[in-house]
């Protein structure tokens, strides 16, 4: 479990995404209208790059557009004119009529009414006026020849305003339940603007032509029905198709709280929960119009007919409608009636569905934990990659519910801004936590460059007192019978190694050279109490070397908690007459280089390393030097110089170059010839051990 946490909440970018979503999904559950625009962006987008396919063709508009305008007159028309058009199309035999238009005031055309407004007119002409039919007589009788919807509009901004007791009440019947009040759900309009009331009666149905578009003044949605001055009214759409499926009223279905659809005969059409439709609109198609003046001239188009199809009338012409937006551009309202009468017709509704209310969240949750989850496991492009198949993903899943879901509008756009502020969480909180960790870092590499440096200053003050503990040549030079030199590099900044060299009185030169086991700051420690413990002991008038070295063995092994050992190698030198007294602690042989023959080992019984044994007796070996004679003692760091690939210098190419010095050659030039060997050898490869060398040359009596 707490893996499983780790996982989830462990970073500063995760926690900041969770809490992040937690924001978003409160504000997508919550009635707010923040993300209407982008979600109404994305069905309309839908509509655009998807649209429904004109299948059938139910419905024609007849339209009094500027054809007919030019050729008749302008709008609007004398009612007669109004009435041979409606009569032409009543004789095609249309399933029903649905008239776009109001007649609010008598048609001041009509003869009856240049009675009433010219007082002066000649009797005869006044009398033959009397005996004409009235324009709105003759629309009235052509209304009452067919199944013929007009419309009235809700509550005007302006205008005449009539109470529905005028005209003839709707058909309606609710079916509700007893929990639902429709008026909470359905447009309502205290008011109506409707045609004069011998026209209103005489239409078989009545529809409400008024609609509001979304805040951003697109229309996309139509409510079914309305509330009209207390009385509940269908849509025209919907009156058109109540009058061509001959049903005696509408059957009304509220169940939860909300509207469930309508029934106009066998005819049932499913609604959103307030009662409107989405219309799923196609691009404006000239294949709906049919010209007015066509109709009434009889010059209809090939293959255009009335019969049994849902005819609409209404005005087209430039300046006589406003034209209304959709999401497939600028269209008449009559269009929009056209495209919702197919919708339903073919059955290709547009249709929010209830689950989406809970799905959408449910995608933004899902789709959001496993960017959490995934993103911070994965690297430079595969971040991008599965931010990229995110947003893929919902895409598809948008488009396939649209396409192959019946027109189902899933809001994606939601989610996928959602993961858009995941992921500049999600990356945002990471990228501050690594900026954070970089400070860090860098504060710990600061201290830790205070430290080295400390450190660094340390050990030149350690190199320094190691180097100034070792006696210079110079302290016993001016004796014309011997010539000696000593150098030693550590492999680090101080060393294990050590050497020593003093005149122990007139005629005996003491020396040593000494290895340490192990390197760095131990073994350098070790070094300056082996050398400073070794000289007490011979500075004791002693001149045993056996003697020197046991007792020298006995005083550095008691103070040793690390068990450290020294490989040693000491001798004292009679300048007198060249003899050679030694002891050898597990020390390299020193190679003895005399004149006219190869370097050799100066071989000897010797003993352990010092510290080794305790107890153990080492004896004291003679050896004669020759006036010329030069002795060698070094260290491993010469023998075991390695190569950058592991090859070792080795003993053998040592000899070789003091084998190549002239026989004068002095204890200096031994050194530097040993020294350049060993640097030429290693061809810079970092140094595997200290490098230590004495040489002393015995120059005669």
């Amino acid at each position: 479990m707490r893996g499983l946490a780790r996982r989830f909440f462990d970073g500063w970018g995760r926690r900041a995404a969770w809490a992040t979503l937690a924001v978003f999904l409160a504000l997508q559950l919550s009635p707010a209208t923040l993300f209407d625009a982008p979600r109404l962006a994305l069905f309309d987008a839908y509509q655009r790059l998807l649209p429904r396919l004109h299948e059938t063709h139910p419905v024609v508009i007849v339209e009094i557009d500027n054809k007919s305008l030019a050729r008749l007159g302008q709008w609007p028309w004398p009612r007669q004119l109004e009435a041979q058009l409606i009569a032409k199309i009543l004789a095609g035999k249309p399933a029903a009529l649905g008239i776009d238009l109001l007649w609010p005031e008598a048609d001041s055309l009509s003869p009856e009414q240049w009675l009433h407004h010219e007082s002066e007119l000649p009797a005869a002409l006044a009398d033959s006026l009397q005996h004409v039919p009235g324009h709105d007589a003759m629309l009235r009788d052509t209304l009452r020849k067919g199944p013929v919807a007009i419309g009235l509009a809700g509550d005007p901004p302006g205008g005449q305003k009539k109470a529905d007791d005028g005209g003839r009440p709707p058909v309606l019947l609710h079916v509700l339940d007893d929990r639902t009040d429709p008026a909470r759900i359905v447009p309502s309009y205290a008011t109506s603007l409707r045609s004069i009331p011998d026209l209103d009666s005489a239409a078989a149905g009545h529809g409400v032509l008024s609609v509001s578009p979304d805040a951003d003044g697109t229309f996309r949605r139509l409510p079914l029905v309305s509330r009209v001055s207390g009385n509940y009214v269908p849509a025209l759409s919907l009156e058109v198709l109540r009058l061509a499926n001959s049903a005696p009223a509408i059957e009304l279905y509220f169940a939860k709280g909300g509207m469930l659809g309508a029934k106009a005969g066998d005819l049932v059409i499913p609604t959103q929960r307030d009662g409107t439709i989405w219309v799923n609109f196609t691009p404006s198609d000239p294949t709906r119009y049919v010209s007015a003046v066509d109709v009434l001239t009889g010059h209809l188009p090939r293959g255009v007919s009335f019969d049994r199809l849902l005819v609409l009338m209404g005005v087209t012409g430039l300046g006589q409608t406003d034209q209304r937006m959709t999401p497939q551009g600028q269209m008449p309202g009559v269009e929009i009636q056209a495209q919702l009468l197919e919708n339903i017709y073919d059955g290709h509704l547009a249709h929010r569905p209830g689950w989406a209310w809970w799905a959408e969240p449910g995608l933004t949750l899902a789709f959001a934990m496993l960017l959490i989850v995934a993103v911070p496991l994965l690297r430079g492009f595969w971040q991008f990659a599965a931010i990229g198949a995110v947003a893929a993903a919902l895409a598809g899943i948008g488009v396939f519910c649209w396409r192959y879901g019946d027109f189902t509008l899933v809001d994606v756009a939601t989610p996928l801004i959602a993961q858009s502020f995941v992921t500049v969480a999600l990356l945002g909180g990471g990228f501050a936590e690594a900026d954070a960790q970089r400070r860090r870092l860098r504060q710990e590499l600061e201290a830790r460059r205070l430290a080295a440096a400390r450190t660094e200053g340390e050990l030149e003050a350690a190199r320094r007192i190691q180097t100034g503990i070792l006696p210079s040549p110079a302290s016993v030079a001016g004796d014309p019978r011997f010539d000696l030199d000593a150098l030693m590099v550590p492999a680090r900044q101080i060393g294990g190694d050590l050497f020593d060299f003093f005149k122990m009185d007139a005629d005996h030169l003491f020396f040593t050279v000494g290895d340490v086991s192990g390197k760095g700051m131990p073994a350098a420690l070790f070094m300056a109490l082996g050398k400073s413990l070794c000289k007490s002991c011979a500075l004791r008038g002693e001149t045993d070397i056996g003697a020197i070295v046991n007792r020298a063995n006995r005083e550095i092994s008691r103070d040793n908690p690390e068990t450290l050992f020294i490989t040693m190698f000491a001798g004292i030198l009679n300048l007198a007459t060249g003899e050679l007294v030694f002891c050898n602690a597990g020390h390299d042989a020193p190679i003895l280089l005399r004149g006219g023959a190869a370097p050799q080992a100066l071989e000897s019984e010797g003993g352990p390393p010092l510290c080794i044994l305790e107890d153990f007796t080492y004896p004291a070996e003679r050896f004669q030097l020759l006036p010329g004679d030069m002795l060698c003692v070094i260290t491993d760091g010469v023998t075991e110089a390695m190569t950058a690939q592991g090859e070792v210098m080795g003993r053998a190419k040592t000899e070789q170059v003091l084998a190549g010095l002239p026989q004068d050659a002095g204890a200096a030039a031994a050194l530097q010839a040993i020294e350049a060997a060993v640097a030429t050898f290693v061809a810079g490869a970092e140094p595997s051990d200290d490098l230590t060398i004495l040489a002393v040359r015995w120059l005669g009596p």
